[in-house]
Formats: C-alpha cells, structure tokens, sequence
C-alpha cells in the first residue's frame, strides 16, 4: 500500500536509520548491564535454580567473584528505564518482581556470599522481610508504560500482580489509608480490605481513560474484569456473614478468591467468569498464599490469609456492581455498534442481570416469591424472555439498521437468539419475539435495497446493499429456529421453509467462498422435510 512504501522509506532515510541505530545500541548497552549486574548479584556461579532461567553474561571479563555485589536498587532503576522504552520483554518484568524481592541470606558456611529471593527460589508461602514493594510505584510504572503501549500484556500482567500482591500482604507495600505495620493485628486484615476500595475506584477510572483512547482494546475490558472481580471479592463492608457463609469463605485460598474469577463471590452458577491468575503461577505471582492456615500450622510456614476476614457481599451490593457493569457496556456499544470487546462482556452479564432481577423480585415479593422460595420455572422463563426483548429493541434494532453490514452486533444477535431460547420447546412469548425479529429483518432488506437501487446495480459486494449478507444469515437463523415450533400450522411451516430456501439461494450467490455451506443448509433442510 502506498502507507506502507511511505513507511519504509522514512525508516530508510539517513537521518532516521541513524536515529534508530543509536537507540538499538542505547537498548543493548542497558540489556548488557542490567543482566551483568545480576549476573554479580548472585556471585561467580550461574543464577540459582528456579530465576527464570537466565544465563550469566558470558562476555563481562571482570571477576565477578572480587566485584561487589550491587544493590538491588540499581537492577530496579534499570528495569524501570529499559520498561519505559519497551514494556514488552516479559523478563524484564520478571527481574523486576525478582529483584524487589530480593533479600541476602546470612552466612550458613564457608561461603558468606550466599543469597537466595525470596518466593522464587522455593515454594514457601512465607512472605518476604524488607521487601522493596511499594503498590504505588508499580501501578504508576504500569501506567506510564501501558501509555506508550496500550496493549502490552506483560505491563497489563504486572499490573493484576501488583494489585494482588498488595492485597493479600496487609503490612507490605502500603498505601495512603491503608494498615501500617503498627497497626497489625487481628483486624488489620479486615482494615486493609476496606481500604482497597479506593484503588479499585482508581482502577476502574484508569479502565476508562484507556477505552477512550481505544474503546475496543480488549487488554483493558480483559482488566477491568479483573478489576471487578477483587472488587467483588473484597467482599462487603457492611452486611453481616451468615455461619454457612463464613463457613464457606474460611476455607478459600487468597489466590482461589483474588485470582479474577467472579465464581467466589456471585454464588451463582450461570455466566461465571474464568481466573486471570492460576494456582500453578504460585511463584511468579509472588508469594501469595496457596493453602489457608490453619491452627494447627505451628511451624509459620503458611501465610496468613486475608481470605478468610472477608465479609460476602449483600444482595443489594452484588446487584450494583452488576447494575453499573451493564450500564457501563450500553454506554459504550452506544458510542460505537463495533466494540466487539463491549459485547463479549455484556453476553457475560447477561445472566448476571438475570439473576439479579429475580432476585430482587423475590425480595419485593412480586412474581409469587414473596415467600422466598426460588423463582419457579415459568418466572424464570418470562424474566428470560423479557430481557431478551430488551436486547432486540434497546440495542440490536438500532446496531443492525446503523450498520447492517458490521457483524458484531449479528454475533450478539446470534447470541441473543440461542440464548433466549427455552429449553422445553419454542413457548408463546419466544415465538412472538422471533416473528418480530422476522419482520424487522425483512424491513431491513427492503431499506437496503432501495439504497442498492440507487447505486451501481452490478456491484456485488457481499455486505452491502440489498446484498447485505449478515442480514440475510440473521434471517436464517430466526425463521429455522421457528421451524422447530410446535405451534404453527403445515401451511405456515411451508411458508417459512420457504423463506428459508430464498435466504440460503441469495446467500450463495453472494458469498461465493461460503457457497457450499449453505448448498448443504439447503440439503438438510430438504432432508428434513422428505
């Protein structure tokens, strides 16, 4: 493309190959001393085992066993100028976690240069001493590299690490309102939960600027989950904890309740979202607990959990972070009908709402569980179908008719329509909503083909014009999905068999490369109706 031949030949004008070779060579000088100085750090012999697996510079020709070793602040400040430039190379990052964790060992033999880091080097879930673990300093790091490059997944990785860690290590690396190391004590724990709300707020106004500047950057959706998810399982601040509940909540794990799954704290068993963090990263993740201690652990082997001070959240509080959730994606599919990342996220609150809904209508007392009993079948199936409608009115009539060529809202519709579709067997209310979504379609053609009249009739383009193929695959999916309704006549099946041959006819002469899909489409449906 012409862009791309402007491209190259800026890169290969003299002054600016001239400018990149002193940058390249600046980068290696930097990449040369950071692993040099490591390299002293851990004595003559090569880096113990379990750090990565990085070698020792074998081009230095100092001896490194007369060199004194160099404080862990100097590979610090290297790692930070190199992540500036490239927040890239994810060893970076991992001398960065390595280093401020860092603590010499004291003499045990003959040898006193021994020295070992903490949470890389074993197992152990002992947190470290003396850390160098400031949680401000790494978000502020994170942020000025994820501004030079949105979309990194290590700074995005190191940042979710540094949230974690802070979180389940209440007297290391704290923050302005957070427990202090004079303030231990049994409810420091509890304190320090509290006090995590106002970085998570940051972090979600953080989540904003970044989709402002690319909405559809799905690190950041990815994150803001996250996000959410340590929201959610910093539990409540105010509702009291049930015995079940606190039964329940005892035996989890920090790292099964911070690691970003929402399963810990919905209690619901639709629509959850998977972990960001996994068990086996125990060691990478740095020194996050993997077992809860329990009293009999005499030895202080296992880290004290901050999972189980937590309080599970009130109804009332789930619904908001759902509620503010949801109204956060509508917002931004108004803004722009391609953000596929906005719908992903909102096909995975979609039974959240749900629940939430039949929730809060048990506790009103309204749909005939004033009793408190679960919603019964039909009341789920209703509340089901009227958010599905919601969907098809509120936001796919207005995507596909603004851009009906787009297919992300057609995934969500496709979604939609599987989604909403009772289990038993087509009802009434499902049935009504699939003929209006029928109707709507079918008006939709017609509006493209009036504009495709306009134009040049020869032009084939398979997603414009009356030739609008996501329109036509919606419409295929609708009418064969009635075609499995028990309600309607042999005079109206016929008529919409029918209208499915026409849709997969059309579909073959506009998209050719999918030609002999819809030839077998078309034979099963005569199959099925032999």
């Amino acid at each position: 493309s012409p862009q791309r031949s402007e491209y190259k030949s800026r890169l290969l004008h003299p002054e600016t190959a001239t400018k990149l070779a002193t940058k390249a060579q600046q980068w290696n000088h930097l990449s040369h001393e950071l692993l040099t100085q490591r390299r002293r750090l851990f004595g003559p012999s090569s880096p113990p085992a379990g750090t990565n697996g990085i070698a020792a510079d074998a081009d230095v020709d100092v001896d490194a066993s007369v060199v004194a070793k160099p404080s862990p602040e100097i590979l610090l400040t290297l790692t930070e100028k190199m992540l500036s430039v490239n927040p890239d190379p994810s060893h970076l990052w991992n001398i960065r976690r390595e280093m401020l964790f860092y603590v010499p060992v004291g003499p045990t033999s003959a040898n006193d240069d021994d020295v070992a880091v903490a949470g890389n080097l074993d197992n152990s879930n002992t947190p470290p001493k003396n850390s160098a673990f400031e949680v401000q300093t790494e978000l502020t790091l994170t942020a000025h590299c994820l501004m030079r490059n949105p979309k990194s997944y290590s700074a995005w990785y190191h940042r979710k690490w540094a949230l974690v860690y802070y979180l389940t290590h209440p007297t290391d690396g704290n923050v302005v309102g957070g427990p202090s190391s004079a303030e231990e004590g049994p409810d420091a724990p509890k304190v320090h939960l509290n006090s995590m709300g106002a970085i998570l707020q940051s972090e979600l106004d953080l989540c904003v600027q970044f989709l402002q500047l690319d909405e559809r950057n799905f690190h950041c959706w990815n994150y803001r989950r996250f996000v959410v998810a340590i929201l959610g399982s910093c539990g409540s601040t105010t509702s009291a904890c049930t015995a079940v509940q606190h039964a329940d909540m005892a035996v989890k794990s920090d790292l099964d309740l911070f690691n970003g799954t929402w399963s810990s704290w919905l209690n619901y068993s639709q629509g959850m979202m998977g972990a960001q963090l996994s068990q086996s990263a125990g060691s990478a993740v740095g020194i996050i607990p993997i077992h809860p201690k329990q009293d009999d652990d005499m030895d202080g082997t296992t880290a004290s959990c901050v999972a189980k001070h937590v309080t599970p959240l009130s109804e009332q509080e789930l619904a908001e972070i759902i509620r503010n959730e949801w109204d956060f994606t509508t917002s931004k599919i108004q803004d722009n009908f391609s953000n596929g990342s906005a719908f992903h996220y909102r096909s995975k609150l979609l039974p959240l709402v749900l629940e939430s809904r039949l929730s809060s209508t048990s506790d009103d007392g309204g749909g005939g569980s004033s009793d408190g009993n679960p919603p019964s079948a039909s009341e789920r199936c209703d509340a089901i179908q009227t958010l599905a409608r919601e969907e098809w009115e509120n936001i796919l009539l207005n995507a596909i008719f603004t851009e009906p060529d787009d297919q992300t809202p057609w995934w969500y519709h496709r979604f939609v329509v599987s989604w909403a579709k009772p289990s038993h067997g087509l009802d009434d209310e499902y049935e009504s909503l699939l003929f209006e979504m029928a109707d709507s379609l079918r008006d939709l053609l017609e509006v493209e083909k009036e504009n495709d009249m306009v134009g040049n009739e020869e032009k084939k383009d398979e997603s414009k014009g009356a030739k609008c193929k996501w329109a036509y695959i919606g419409l295929h999916l609708v009418l064969s999905t009635l075609l499995e309704s028990d309600f309607m006549d042999e005079e109206e099946s016929a008529e919409v068999k029918e209208e499915v041959g026409e849709c997969l006819a059309e579909l073959m002469k506009i998209d050719l490369n999918r030609r002999e899909r819809y030839q077998n489409l078309a034979a099963e449906m005569a199959g099925n109706g032999a």
